[in-house]
């Protein structure tokens, strides 16, 4: 018999209201954690998800009303599933209702008499053909993460940094098999839904598969359904199938946990990597991530040894690194007529020369518009709001292509005018302010002032100027391609499985100088996924030390964070920090600035808010700055304005 009385989690989205209510149970009607019922609230019929049973209720029995209805079979999460959950929504400042409406597919109704004639569970079986030999993982020091996944040892958080080579993909199903074969559940989830690694998974599972990916809501809740009743032991997804409560969870695989895609856009807006590592700890399963460069908050959690790195020796790293050669263009300048210095040149003839494929990898699409100094390379900055200036003219843009012709004499650039697309300034242009030149040339090229320069310089090559996600590339040779980094993937299939003869980075500072805090990290991240299918790299930058550039020529990932994280710690920056951006219409940012300094302590440091209302909160104690502001959350939910708190808000810092 069930209790006479179940604690539900109401579906709404005010705070205030983040807290179990409590419904009678109807007589005869059986009901258990975990199950979805339909409740009478606020005049109105709503959904919500039984939390609880008790003897008694916490309020008064006569103003306790009965449960309208249960919704199918299903039991959505258990009770330790659900102080999971809850943990997501205290770390990342939301509501459990806002974390199950993530978590949880959308039901079909239509579905539940299927569902509930479903027998029991098969065993578990492994593959029958496993997905890689055991020797795969013989680089590695990982035999602890394998016996981990196993079940035969304590559960591992960990980051693997795999070789170039490798087949990724299968290694990692084949910790999905060890898992299954020990009798526990898998979750894999990989940032781009038609990622092989998700396929390979559910080949690996066969019957005992369920695709949580979107797109379908019927096969998603069917899913989800064998998933919760042991028909399904390997679920696999993208960032929304982060949350899936899992029943008897062993391992959780996650690709590519640097990407942007894992930031959910919708509140609470948790990450799906510092999510995962939670929540497999918290259910005693084994965590894999993977990814050539670690996030910052990754790096944080290494570096306090909560996940242990592992990767191939060093000396078996730096051999299968490719030659990095790095140029100082402000030692070689680049030709009038070109955008590359003699070494790249050269390495791009010697490709053509033989035959192969080379590549040049563009800052941007397009020609390049925003201007800087030829000589100097400093940006024209607006002398109103200090943004970038583009040409309004044209006339830079002819002086820079005529190149050494002549065509465009040293005059052209002063005679035009400058426009700021951040401001709308217009005015007529100026010397440099460092080295009092006039002459003006794009700040980095695009990828098609790029290709059309090359396929001036080199007659003998098919050059094919590719902009966007997988775009086609060059199938004849000797080939250049000129890409931006939307066309850089695992191994683009325009190269039909071989290496890339050199890769030109014409254009490094200009990833370098982004106006974000993570522009030297994903910078360098983008070039060690080059690294992995290219023999060879030239990198122009005028700042040949900077750590992102070092890591990549000695195959140092590790080695950036060594020489970064101290300078960030000076600013109180992520990763020595923590940072939560409060965001507030413009006209009540002030006030509410102003809530959250007197709320916190006085070693909390509170910036802004900005003209956009966005305030910045830097922190040491994460937890307890969320806690002191939670009341101030409550408030402006119920009576104030539209307040949203974003955790770990590094695209805005």
């Amino acid at each position: 018999m069930t209790a006479p009385y179940a604690r539900v989690v109401v579906d709404v989205t005010q705070r205030h209201l983040d807290q179990l209510f409590d419904y009678a149970v109807p007589q005869g009607r059986s009901v258990a954690v975990g199950h979805r019922v339909r409740v009478p609230f606020a005049g109105r019929r709503r959904t919500g998800w039984v939390a609880e049973l008790a003897d008694e209720p916490t309020t008064d029995p006569a103003r306790v009303k009965p449960l309208a209805r249960v919704d199918g079979p299903v039991r959505w999460f258990d009770t330790a599933e659900l102080d999971a959950l809850r943990w997501v929504a205290g770390r990342w400042a939301g509501t459990l209702g806002g974390v199950l409406r993530l978590a949880l597919p959308p039901r079909v109704a239509g579905l539940d008499d299927e569902l509930a004639a479903l027998g029991p569970a098969a065993p578990p079986q492994p593959a029958d053909r496993p997905p890689c030999p055991a020797s795969a993982w013989r680089p590695y020091p990982a035999s602890r993460l394998l016996q981990a996944a196993a079940g035969r040892q304590t559960p591992q958080a960990a980051w693997w940094r795999p070789l170039p080579g490798d087949d990724v993909e299968a290694m990692l199903a084949d910790l999905v098999n060890r898992c299954v074969a020990a009798g526990r559940s898998a979750l894999v989830l990989a940032p781009d839904p038609a990622s092989p690694l998700l396929d390979l998974a559910l080949g690996v599972a066969g019957p005992m598969g369920a695709d949580l990916r979107p797109g379908d809501d019927r096969r998603r809740y069917r899913a989800f359904a064998r998933l919760r009743a042991g028909h399904a032991r390997v679920a696999v997804g993208e960032r929304g199938a982060a949350l899936t409560p899992v029943p008897n969870l062993g391992l959780v695989v996650l690709a590519d946990e640097a990407s942007p895609a894992w930031k959910e856009r919708r509140s609470p807006r948790f990450h799906a990597r510092d999510a995962v590592l939670g929540l497999a700890a918290l259910r005693g399963a084994s965590a894999v991530v993977t990814g050539t460069l670690p996030s910052g908050a990754l790096w944080r959690l290494a570096r306090a040894e909560h996940v242990r790195t592992i990767a191939a020796p060093r000396e078996r790293e730096r051999a299968a690194a490719p030659l990095v050669t790095v140029v100082d263009p402000s030692t070689q300048p680049a030709s009038r007529r070109g955008r590359l210095t003699a070494p790249a040149d050269r390495a791009l003839r010697e490709a053509v020369a033989a035959g192969r494929a080379g590549l040049v990898v563009a800052a941007r699409r397009g020609d390049g518009t925003r201007l800087a100094c030829r000589r100097c390379r400093a940006r024209r900055a607006c002398p109103v709001c200090d943004g970038a200036l583009g040409d309004a003219t044209g006339a830079a843009g002819a002086a820079d292509a005529a190149g050494d012709t002549g065509a465009a004499d040293a005059t052209g650039a002063a005679a035009a005018t400058w426009a700021c697309a951040t401001c709308g300034w217009r005015g007529e242009a100026f010397a440099c302010s460092l080295c009092e030149a006039e002459d003006v040339a794009p700040l980095a090229a695009g990828a098609g002032r790029l290709a059309t320069e090359l396929a001036r310089a080199h007659p003998g090559a098919h050059v094919a100027r590719m902009e966007g996600f997988d775009a086609p590339g060059p199938r004849e040779r000797p080939a250049i391609g000129v890409c931006t980094r939307g066309s850089i993937v695992a191994r683009p299939d325009w190269l039909a499985g071989e290496a890339a003869a050199v890769t030109v980075l014409p254009d490094a500072d200009a990833w370098l100088a982004r106006p974000r805090l993570d522009a030297a990290e994903d910078a360098l991240r983008l070039w060690l996924a080059i690294a992995r299918w290219s023999e060879r790299i030239v990198l122009q930058t005028r700042e040949p030390t900077h750590p992102a550039v070092q890591a990549l020529v000695r195959a140092d990932p590790e080695g950036f964070w060594r020489a970064e994280e101290p300078r960030r710690a000076e600013l109180r920056l992520p990763p020595a920090t923590s940072v939560v951006l409060v965001r507030a219409p413009a006209e009540h940012a002030g006030d509410v600035a102003a809530a959250v300094r007197a709320a916190v302590p006085a070693e909390v440091s509170v910036l802004g808010p900005d003209p956009d209302g966005a305030t910045l909160v830097k922190t040491d104690d994460l937890r307890g700055t969320l806690r002191a502001i939670e009341p101030l959350q409550r408030t402006w939910d119920r009576d104030g304005p539209r307040v949203r708190l974003d955790v770990d808000a590094i695209d805005a810092v």
